[in-house]
């Protein structure tokens, strides 16, 4: 049979046809004749549809047979095989080749060629599961590719053969075969220590019982005489792992091993020893004997034989890569060691430019005996007035704190392995990508070594490099020099340095609610309609005279226009009137606030406001603040591309623990100009974080410094945190202005207690229901609000229910139609030109190991396919980089990654809700995760919603939601 299809295959790819026969018999016997197969060159590509294309108006073909994945166009020159339809007698091309790549060898062209040979690889294992690992991050071994007997563990060192997978649309290497690189067998060695699930062996060969093949009711003990098989493998101080080990008894495995594990149970009779792959939904294998790579293995074994489970599972080959790792065992933390009857602490004390602000003894009592706060804090239950406002932001930091240091509890490690370096240890934390526990450089971590009589020796050590799941920690000197790789406890400590800085800033804002309104006023007159052509030439002339320093040569690359008109002459009017009203500054110093509703254009606005000050108010300094990293290098780089900047103009300030990696290659330069805080503070425009902004305060910066600032996405930022950038303007005569929304996201307040007591409540939110800015029959107060309600983002049939429910029917849609229209007519959307649609799914809920995460596999694998459709089923697809999907649970994004890695997908954009605020695509797919869970979230022009929701509707297993009252009942009428 394999034969006939290698046959079969080759007939199909070769240039010369001809009949080849196989045991007599014709290949193509019990099937239409050699006429039902077509061999063309030099065939026109006649038509391109969304989904198919056609050769000469008469064979039917999909980019997926595309050779290489080659953009087509009509009018382009083919080669193609093409085979009958039998159900419809049509023609359909099973491979399509551009004419100017000749086949040759039989129809593999000189790059297939090459990928098919196989390359040595010597490599250590990056990330081990059920299916399959990576050996250096980047090359995939399956599991049926490992040594027979072989289970690898992160660390190991291997040797490969891999060969270059041209699937998909990026090239990605695969192994075909791997081994450990070195192993050895050792006889009557000693079990020295053992420390929860790992030990060590002889001092030099660790092992972990997870991955430790051992005979039934067997478990290696301090002092256990034993023989091994090791193999070369980098886990922390040692250089070998134990692959297998068992006592060196032999009357023990005589007795024990053989009698328990070789004998007939259950009715089977066991005669031979093998291994039975899973299978997939669909295919066959026959059991066959074990390989001689096996028995090399099991030859080091000659006092014992280790027999293999034979186990068959059915399922999907993606679902399955997606199961837990281990089962779920969620951290206990009531356990708590013995206290010890004396702690002396070694620390090295840091420099500190801030107060310290202490918790409360009081208030830590009554949160952890979980008492009524408001018996010990009465003003958590009064109205926010001027005198209240500092002690009860303080009481809700507090409380939101006390929450942090409780969850920075739960991630304590017993027994740690630390690596010692030469400056620093090394400490492995799992998790620590997934952000649990969330570490930055120069965080405190507290190593506990026990002594005799109960004392306990504490080392106060600095987190000085973060790489993927390793951190690098600074310890006294002397300890550095003593440490032989003992284990130790490990307590991580709650970074305070942002609460301190919210606490500082209620300081400095005392007089912020009381400040008087004063109304100085921009003296320069406002031109609506320019004689563009007489303009234009003024402008050339003056630039042509602007004295501009560069830094690095580089200086504006645009014609600055004249007072009056606008850098963006494309602005809409709600985008003018509020350049002109912020220009203006009749209410400062009270805020001024732009209410941009999603896909407005509020960061295009707020651009243009920043230039027009930079510009045209030569005394001002600005300082532009966001509550997050990527929003505050959205606003750099939009300055950067307007082209009215010149390079010294800008400073980025980035928190010390910002990698430089994750800073945008374009923003090097003004993050360069940011990192003297004091020589920063003098540029014209200052660009940070919110909490980074307190960095300011460490140099002794005066208040009034900055003329104007600039917070964006200031619905986000809690109160006391926007006051951060705040506390630096002038009561009399500074501009403060508030962009955002407060119907999106507002800010993360994880404390139960804290939210309800109102720390949930952004500035921007609070102001936006005061009187003076709330919306009246006539509408908003131009001098404190503009509104923006021209959506320049998303599909008019998705634009009209949160329009409605949010911003009293005011949005307006302004979207190109040939961008949200390219996907209206996509064959698996319900109602074609609605482009949304429900996929409800029977999918299981699970954890994994000690992370209290969800995921669902079954949502995953299905989000995956629907990008497969997306990104390379459509004849026009979609570019990877504007698809993205959100999902509530890091697990779930976690697992969503790996599946889009596996199908060279690893260019979409998967996370939270959070990380998505602001941003634009042309796809957007939500996964719930878990039942009664459904999200709504405008944005982008199509939708997909993936999740369990058969509370709303009855979905049946795999098939699109087509319920239309559940789907009218949450998004209004289809029509």
């Amino acid at each position: 049979m394999l034969t006939a299809v290698r046959c079969m295959l080759s007939k199909l790819i070769s240039p010369l046809w001809r009949t080849v026969e196989v045991d007599g018999e014709g290949i193509f016997s019990g099937t239409p004749g050699m006429e039902d197969i077509r061999h063309l060159r030099g065939s026109v590509v006649t038509q391109l549809c969304l989904d198919y294309a056609m050769i000469d108006d008469a064979i039917y073909f999909t980019s997926g047979e595309v050779l290489g994945g080659v953009p087509l166009k009509e009018g382009d020159v083919v080669n193609c095989i093409a085979v009958r339809d039998g159900a419809q007698g049509g023609w359909k091309a099973l491979r399509v080749e551009k004419n100017a790549d000749a086949w040759e060898d039989g129809g593999k062209t000189s790059i297939e060629a090459d990928s098919m040979q196989l390359r040595p690889l010597i490599g250590t294992v990056t990330s081990f599961e059920k299916d399959g690992g990576y050996i250096n991050q980047t090359t995939y071994f399956p599991n049926y590719s490992l040594w027979e007997g072989y289970e690898p563990m992160k660390g190991d060192w291997v040797q490969a053969k891999y060969f270059i997978n041209l699937s998909g649309s990026q090239w990605t290497t695969q192994a075909h075969s791997v081994a450990p690189l070195r192993y050895c067998r050792l006889d009557k060695v000693r079990v020295t220590s053992v420390y929860g699930n790992i030990g060590v062996v002889e001092d030099n060969v660790f092992f972990s019982l997870d991955s430790l093949l051992l005979p039934a009711h067997y478990q290696p003990l301090p002092g256990h005489l034993v023989n091994l098989v090791m193999v070369e493998s980098s886990q922390s101080l040692y250089c070998w792992r134990a692959l297998c080990m068992a006592p060196c008894l032999q009357r023990y495995w005589t007795c024990i091993f053989t009698g328990l594990i070789l004998e007939n149970k259950g009715g089977l009779d066991v005669t031979v020893y093998g291994q039975f792959e899973d299978l997939m939904i669909g295919e066959k294998r026959e059991l066959v004997s074990l390989g001689s790579c096996a028995e090399l293995l099991l030859l080091h074994f000659s006092s014992f034989t280790i027999g293999r489970r034979l186990e068959v599972t059915v399922g999907s080959k993606e679902e399955n890569l997606l199961q837990p790792s281990e089962p779920y065992s969620p951290r206990d933390a009531s356990l708590v060691s013995t206290m010890p009857t004396q702690v002396i602490t070694v620390s090295r004390r840091l420099p500190t430019f801030l107060p310290n602000f202490p918790l409360p003894q009081a208030l830590r009592d009554c949160v952890e005996a979980q008492s009524d706060v408001l018996v010990i804090q009465p003003c958590l239950g009064e109205e926010l007035s001027p005198s209240n406002m500092r002690s009860r932001f303080s009481i809700l930091l507090w409380l939101e704190e006390l929450n942090a240091e409780r969850e920075m509890k739960e991630f304590s490690i017993e027994g740690a392995l630390l690596t010692k370096g030469a400056v620093y240890l090394h400490l492995e934390v799992l998790g620590l990508a997934d952000g649990r526990p969330s570490l930055s450089i120069g965080d405190r971590i507290v190593l506990k070594k026990p002594q005799s009589a109960g004392v306990v020796m504490e080392y106060v050590s600095y987190v000085t490099e973060i790489n993927d799941e390793t951190v690098s920690l600074r310890v006294n000197a002397e300890f550095q020099r003593s440490y032989l790789g003992e284990p130790l406890d490990v307590d991580f400590s709650y970074n305070r340095l942002t609460m301190r800085r919210c606490h500082n800033a209620l300081e400095q804002t005392k007089q912020f609610v009381e400040m008087t309104i004063q109304t100085p006023q921009w003296t320069g007159e406002w031109i609506e309609e320019p004689d563009q052509n007489k303009e234009d030439n003024k402008v050339k002339e003056r630039g042509e005279k602007k004295d501009i320093k560069s830094l690095n040569g580089r200086l504006a690359s645009k014609p600055i226009p004249s007072p009056g008109k606008f850098f963006n002459p494309d602005l809409n009017p709600p985008q003018r009137e509020a350049v002109k009203r912020i220009m203006a500054g009749e209410c400062r110093p009270i805020p001024y606030v732009l209410f941009g509703p999603p896909g407005t254009g509020k960061t295009i606005t707020l651009i243009e406001v920043i230039l027009q000050v930079y510009h045209f108010l030569p005394s001002s300094r600005i300082l532009v603040c966001t509550p997050s990293n990527s929003a505050a290098d959205l606003i750099c780089i939009r300055l950067h591309d307007s082209g009215f900047l010149h390079a010294a103009s800008m400073a980025r300030v980035n928190a010390s623990c910002r990698q430089e990696e994750s800073i945008p290659e374009v923003l090097r330069l003004y993050s360069r100009a940011g990192e003297d805080i004091r020589h920063a503070s003098f540029h014209r425009i200052v660009v940070s974080t919110c909490s980074s902004a307190a960095m300011f305060h460490n140099i002794g910066l005066q208040v009034g410094h900055f003329t104007h600032v600039f917070l964006d996405e200031a619905g986000q930022a809690t109160e006391p945190e926007s006051l951060i950038p705040i506390s630096f303007v002038s009561e009399k005569d500074g501009q403060i202005v508030l962009a955002g929304d407060p119907c999106q996201l507002g800010p993360i307040v994880k404390s139960k207690l804290a939210a309800a007591f109102g720390l949930g409540v952004s500035l921007l939110e609070r102001l936006m229901a005061n009187q003076l800015y709330s919306r009246h029959d006539w509408g908003y107060n131009p001098n404190l609000v503009t509104k923006l309600i021209y959506n320049y983002r998303s599909h008019e049939a998705l634009l009209t229910l949160p329009s409605k429910l949010f911003y009293k029917s005011e949005l307006c849609f302004k979207a190109p139609r040939a961008i949200v229209d390219s996907l209206c007519q996509w064959k698996t959307l319900p109602k074609k030109g609605f482009p949304l649609l429900f996929h409800g799914v029977r999918g299981t809920e699970m954890r994994e190991g000690n992370n209290p995460s969800w995921f669902n596999p079954v949502e995953a694998v299905q989000a995956m396919l629907y990008c497969c459709q997306l990104a390379k089923k459509l004849y026009n697809p979609v570019d990877a980089s504007d698809i993205g999907i959100i999902a509530p649970y890091r697990k779930q994004c976690e697992k969503i990654r790996v599946l889009l890695g596996k199908v060279g997908l690893s260019d979409i954009k998967v996370g939270s809700v959070e990380e998505f605020q602001g941003q634009e695509f042309l796809v957007i797919i939500m996964s719930t995760v878990g039942k009664n869970r459904i999200w709504v979230i405008e944005v982008t022009n199509v939708r997909i919603f993936s999740g369990s929701v058969q509370t709303y509707a009855n979905c049946g297993e795999e098939n699109v939601c087509q319920s239309q009252p559940v789907v009218e009942e949450v998004f209004g009428s289809f029509s």
